[in-house]
Parts: structure tokens; sequence; C-alpha cells
């Protein structure tokens, strides 16, 4: 900056006359292009061009104190009596060729020159500059809208002048320079204006590290959604990385997170990535039922963007929505969980949580249970009754766990454990295979979405006949759940509920439907 400005190029002052700048001319011209030293002469010559080189140096100072400026280093500006515009340039020039050793030199250099510029007064810059052109001789400048694109031009120049020393500085302490910087701002309630601009010009230099950032976490999205139906177990790990993605995202950005919040703009690469990982959290829980696992995606995103108002404002209500659907998962873990210890001498333990269903110490896991059955035979001597044996009994396609007791105490508050459990999915997975054009199997029976197939008895043999839904009924008749063709057709099919895998809640999706008049299982419960 100080080679380009004429008064540098030619070592004059603003309160040098005419004479002094020909002077000066023509003793530069010996050992500067005299081409250039010509062009500085008509500039600051012609009132109406010198304007630019006066904002662009140091109105209303002595000579003196404009020439220790200009060997002063970045450091040491503050101890001269500069202020506003003259201050700005300053620091300008001094950081011309300056390099910080460190994020704390960088911090206060922007802090000094945003505030500098702040302070900046055009009807007082144009008094200085006034007050100089009449002890030089030169005729006052009263344009003051030509003042003002001259001084929008001075503010770009400060512009490029922090961007320099920014380049110049590496990425990771600019960034952390920055960041130190805006948390001590916002601390101190105070943000100089031409803060914002400087964060703008980092913003486009940050760009491809954003860029870069926003693929990564789009990458760790996909594999947690990816995993949560298959393996939320593996979860940690990727939850891990994505913490750490969205701490740097925040260290990086959160300079141009609060300046967007304080101008009342949008920080759409924030706000996109934010509802991005936000759009995890909800997945997690309305998917999968991962409360936990929801809850903490949801708290990274709180953590990571709390500089944006619209981000923490549905993030805190997130927060309590899935506070209550954690307390409810609670209370239905609760509800779940039952144990007992069976028999007198040898204990058997059946019990049933979240985790899965145990029989002498065998355990299934709830999302491996495919099949289960139960029901309860009364047995009796001579007409006089016994006692009744109980079973329940499940499975995961390769292996049947089955338990036997004679309690009724413990078989009536199993039950509905089990219907909580696994019997709202396994029904669900019922209405979904008969619905895309699947068939179920029930002993020698078979159920299609509009119609099933029984077996019709006749002479010395059986065939199989097939009926719509709305032609048949069903009863219930010793222990078994009964399909019945039309009167008359002698088909039927009779099903154990001690021996057929799932007829439990196969019997509750057909009555359901007979219920609502479908002739359709799948909708059963439309």
């Amino acid at each position: 900056m100080t080679t380009n400005n004429p008064f540098a190029v030619l070592g004059v002052s603003t309160r040098d006359d005419r004479v002094r700048i020909m002077e000066a001319a023509e003793e530069r011209a010996d050992i500067l292009d005299p081409e250039i030293c010509s062009q500085a002469r008509a500039t600051l010559t012609n009132p109406r061009k010198r304007l630019e080189a006066e904002l662009g140096w140091f109105p209303g100072t002595s000579p003196k104190i404009a020439e220790q400026a200009l060997s002063t280093p970045v450091a040491g500006i503050d101890q001269l009596p500069l202020a506003g515009l003259a201050k700005a340039n300053g620091l300008a020039i001094a950081a011309e060729r300056w390099t910080p050793s460190n994020t704390e030199q960088l911090g206060s250099f922007l802090d000094r020159l945003s505030a500098a510029v702040d302070e900046v007064d055009l009807t007082q810059v144009l008094r200085e500059v006034n007050e100089d052109r009449e002890i030089a001789g030169f005729p006052a400048f009263s344009s003051a809208e030509a003042a003002e694109d001259v001084l929008r031009d001075r503010r770009q120049a400060w512009r490029r002048s922090a961007m320099m020393v920014m380049e110049r500085t590496p990425t990771a302490d600019m960034a952390e320079a920055m960041f130190i910087l805006v948390d001590r701002l916002e601390a101190e309630k105070r943000f100089p204006l031409f803060m914002h601009e400087l964060i703008a010009d980092y913003a486009l230099r940050a760009q491809p590290f954003m860029a870069r950032e926003v693929e990564g976490a789009e990458r760790l999205v996909d594999k947690a959604r990816e995993l949560a139906g298959l393996r939320p177990d593996a979860l940690p790990p990727l939850f891990d990385a994505l913490k750490e993605l969205l701490g740097t995202w925040d260290e990086v950005t959160r300079p141009i997170q609060l300046s967007a919040t304080l101008l009342g703009r949008k920080d759409s690469d924030s706000e996109n990535l934010a509802f991005a990982v936000r759009g995890l959290s909800i997945d997690l829980y309305n998917d999968h039922r991962l409360v936990d696992e929801a809850r903490q995606v949801s708290a990274m995103v709180g953590a990571s963007f709390s500089a944006l108002p619209r981000i923490a404002t549905q993030v805190a209500e997130d927060a309590k929505a899935l506070e209550k659907l954690a307390a409810e998962a609670a209370q239905e873990e609760a509800d779940l969980a039952y144990a007992v210890d069976i028999g007198t001498f040898s204990k058997s333990r059946l019990a049933i949580d979240k985790a899965g269903i145990e029989w002498k110490g065998q355990r299934t896991s709830l999302s491996a249970v495919c099949g289960v059955r139960w029901g309860a035979v009364k047995k009796s001597v001579n007409g006089i009754p016994t006692g009744t044996d109980y079973l329940i009994a499940w499975t995961d396609g390769l292996s049947t766990t089955t338990a036997e007791f004679k309690n009724g105490a413990i078989f009536e508050a199993f039950v509905p454990k089990l219907w909580k459990a696994v019997g709202f999915r396994l029904v669900d997975e019922m209405v979904s295979t008969l619905g895309g054009g699947g068939e179920l199997r029930f002993g020698n029976m078979i159920v299609r979405d509009n119609t099933v197939v029984l077996t019709k008895r006749k002479f010395m043999g059986s065939e199989p006949a097939e009926f719509g839904w709305g032609d048949v009924s069903v009863t219930t008749a010793d222990g078994s759940f009964v399909v019945n063709g039309p009167k008359g057709s002698k088909a039927s099919a009779s099903m154990p509920y001690r021996e057929v895998t799932n007829i439990h809640f196969f019997e509750l999706l057909v009555r359901q439907a007979f219920k609502n008049g479908r002739v359709r299982l799948s909708e059963a419960f439309a």
C-alpha cells in the first residue's frame, strides 16, 4: 500500500503545498520510475483525484506522526496518536509484509482493525482533509457523495489487507484465531460492523473445507441410518466420528454462524448440515425406536449450532420431545420386564425384557423372534380335574425354545408381555407380506390377502378349496382356531394354539378384518 500511495511515492505529507509536491516529484524521478512520479504529482495536484490518496493516508495527522507510522510495526500502532481512518491505514500499512506468529496476534490485529474502521466518520474525515488542504493551499472538497464512493473503496482495501494477513497464516491458526476473537467479542457484547465484512471473506476461504466436511457428515449419517436397523450396537464409533466432525465444524464456522445471526440472516451451509444431522436423530427414533441414540445425536446438533437461533429452538423442542419419549420408553420397558423362577427344588427362570426372552438360561433376542405359540391343556382323572399344563414356545427360525409349567398365574402374566414384545411386530409383518402379494401357511391352511385355501372333506379323502375372506367364518373350539368355509362346503382348517406358530397373532388379524368389513387382510387396520 505504501509504494502505491502518491504521498509515499513522493515522500510528502498531506500538508505540503503544490510547489513542494512539484519539487519532490523532480527529486524522486532521479531514483524512481519517472512515469510513476509524474502520475503521483498529477494526482496530488488535482483537487478531485487527490481525495483517494488522502483517504489512503493520514489526514488530520502531523507529518511527523505520519512519517513515524510508516516505520511502526503492527504491535506499536496503538501507541501512536492515531484514530479512525488514520489508524486503520496505519495498521494496514504495517501489516503489508507482516505475518502473525500466533493466533493471539492475528486476533488482536483483526479486532483493532475492525474497531478502527468502525470509528471512521465521513464528516470528520472530510473536515480533517479540508483542514490539511487549507494548510497546503488546495481547495476544499465538498461532495459528500463522491467522498462516500472513495471511502467504500478504502473499506475494500482494508478488507484486502486483512485477507492477505489471514492468507499468510496457517488455516488451522486462522480458524482458531477467528473462533477465539468472535467468542470474546460476543462475551464483551461488542461486534464491530467491519468484522462482519472480514467474516464474509473468511467464509469464502473456508468454503473448500466446509464442502469436505459436509460430504464427510453425509457419509456418516448414511452409514448410521444403515446400521441402525441392522447393528445398532455398531453406532457408537460412528457417533464419535460425527461428534468430532461437528465439533470441528463449530470451531471453523462459529464466526460465520454468529455473524449471520447478528445480521438477521441465514447461514445456509450450517443450517443445512444441522437439519441433515437432526434428520438422523428423528429417523433413529421414528424408524428404530432408538431413543437414547436419538437424544445423543440431537445433543450433538445443539452443541455445534448454538449460535443459530432457529436450530437452537428446534433442538430445544426436540430435546423435550425426546425426553418425554425416553420416559415413555422407560415405562414401556418397565411394563415389559418380567422374571420368575419356576420349580420347587430345581429352579428354572422364565424372563422377558427389551433384550429378549429367556428360559433355563437360554436367551433369544426380541428382534430374532419370528414365531410364538402358547396354550393350556386341562388334565383330569376319572372326571376329576388334576391341574392344567401350560406351554409357551418361541423360535428364531433356527431353534425353538419351549417352556412348560403348571402355574396359571405365571401364564396369565407372561402372555401379555409376549404381545407387547413381539406380537404386534409379527402382525405388522403379516400385513406387509400379504399386502405385497405373498402368502402365509398355518398347518394345511394357505392364507392370501383376499382368499384362503382350506381342506375340503370328501369321500375317501380330501382336497384343497379356495374361498374369499368374505365367504368364510372363524371360531374357537377345543383349543384351536378354526376357519370354516361357506355353509355346506365341508371345508375348514383347525389350528391348535399350542402347536401352530403365530396362530394367536393371525387370529387377531382376521377378526380385525371381519370387524371392519374388509375382504383383504392387509386392509384390516385401514
